[in-house]
């Protein structure tokens, strides 16, 4: 963050959110030069210690020559900016997510099983790097949490070592999406492997999956995953699959073993709204549609379960 200078009369909360962005496992430096281009842009303006929509209007209509998705891109990253500004000062103004729309509909990859099954022997067979004496450990373990416990990446490598109880089985996420902490226990065959990947590091490290600077960034867990992606022979585009869709297949996953099981779809999404950290089980129900997209044959018991609530159309949170 050394290389940026901010000099409106937002520099002081641009510095602490790009702070918040880094302790949370994002790289700040792409982030950084949006707020550097915001920064100038709030001086040429009013130069308001708070963001304002004047600021946000003028922000949309900088490079007209951009494609929609890039504007998306944009947009959706100055908005993060916005809602971060109002959790500090409770006045700056945040947009709506339906300034923009795109003109796609997002649908994440949802892995096969044999795909997680071919992603899990590829990490167990990371070689061991000088540079990264760590990797062939940490890697393997953080995509079993992640299909096995559908986390958000930053939820994982934002772990300590005093959150992930290995005598109980629970893991603490402090701080997860909306500020919100929760326990999450975990199966019995994902905390044995933790026990045997953490009886291979020292005891006195503060993170639970450390790294030379602290923990493991969200860009090296990514660039690792496209190493593994492309010794798997699974196809990257620019729709993915991301390390994101591990959590979007955790969840239809669940879904459809447990409705082949014979257990109530009722009973089943709340509960799994709770275990993956949602605010309600509404926002859980667009894993229903993915579920019937990957199990077509699931799709009469869901919807005499669900008429009439199941979100039909409009914008997804992806991140969710």
């Amino acid at each position: 963050m050394k290389q940026f200078t901010f000099t409106s009369q937002l520099a002081p909360i641009i510095w602490k959110y790009l702070e918040s962005r880094q302790n949370e496992g994002y790289t700040s430096v792409h982030c950084g030069y949006y707020m550097q281009e915001l920064d100038c842009l709030s001086k040429e303006l009013s130069d308001a210690p708070v963001v304002t929509k004047e600021l946000i209007d003028a922000w949309d209509l900088l490079k007209p020559y951009l494609s929609n998705r890039s504007k998306i891109v944009r947009h959706n990253a100055i908005r993060a900016f916005a809602k971060f500004a109002y959790t500090q000062d409770g006045i700056s103004y945040v947009p709506d997510t339906s300034k923009l729309k795109n003109s796609s509909t997002f649908t994440p990859h949802i892995f096969t099983v044999e795909e997680i099954r071919r992603l899990l022997y590829a990490a167990d067979n990371l070689p061991v790097r000088n540079n990264a004496p760590t990797r062939h450990l940490v890697i393997p373990a953080v995509i079993r949490l992640l299909y096995c416990c559908g986390f958000r990446i930053g939820e994982v490598l934002r772990l300590r070592v005093k959150d992930v109880d290995l005598d109980t089985g629970i893991i603490t996420v402090h701080n997860g999406k909306g500020g919100k902490d929760r326990l999450v226990p975990v199966h019995n065959s994902v905390i044995e492997y933790l026990r045997s990947y953490s009886a291979q590091l020292p005891d006195e490290r503060e993170w639970f999956f450390p790294s030379a600077c602290g923990h493991y960034s969200i860009k090296t867990i990514y660039d690792n995953f496209r190493e593994l992606l492309f010794a798997c022979n699974i196809p990257h585009t620019g729709n993915g699959p991301r390390v994101h869709d591990f959590r979007h297949t955790f969840a239809v996953h669940t879904l459809e073993k447990q409705l082949s099981d014979g257990y109530d779809p009722m009973v089943i999404v709340p509960r799994l709204a709770a275990y993956l950290g949602h605010k309600s089980y509404r926002e859980t129900c667009w894993y229903i549609h993915l579920t019937v997209a990957s199990f077509p044959e699931l799709s009469q018991k869901l919807d005499r379960a669900f008429v009439g609530i199941i979100p039909v159309g409009g914008e997804t949170d992806e991140e969710n």
